[in-house]
């Protein structure tokens, strides 16, 4: 009983964080947002509607191992600016939107 109950629970909180993300990024004001410092890159992944592998070519690196960290502290490591991250973000949208 006790496995049912956490399994129940589990879905249920899997299952409120799914509509929380979609009606979130459903929103029109909530899509493609300029960057700002505090983002992460999975926030920028759903704004933009990003693959990971889209995703990957943006940033650089692995999405993967970097998901929750503010982009300020990932772009200081990798010495760029958020205005080269935003041409680079505009250049992946483009190319989608031509597709």
């Amino acid at each position: 009983m006790l496995a049912f109950i956490l399994a129940a629970a589990a879905t249920l909180v899997f299952a409120v964080r799914l509509v929380v993300v979609t009606v979130y990024f459903s929103n029109p004001t909530h899509q493609n947002q300029p960057l700002e410092g505090w983002m992460t890159p999975r926030y920028l992944a759903y704004s933009y509607d990003l693959t990971a592998n889209e995703l990957e070519q943006v940033l650089g690196i692995d999405p993967t191992g970097v998901s929750r960290i503010h982009l300020r502290n990932l772009l200081k490591d990798q010495g760029i600016t958020l205005q080269e991250l935003q041409s680079r973000l505009d250049a992946i949208t483009a190319r989608k939107a031509a597709e």
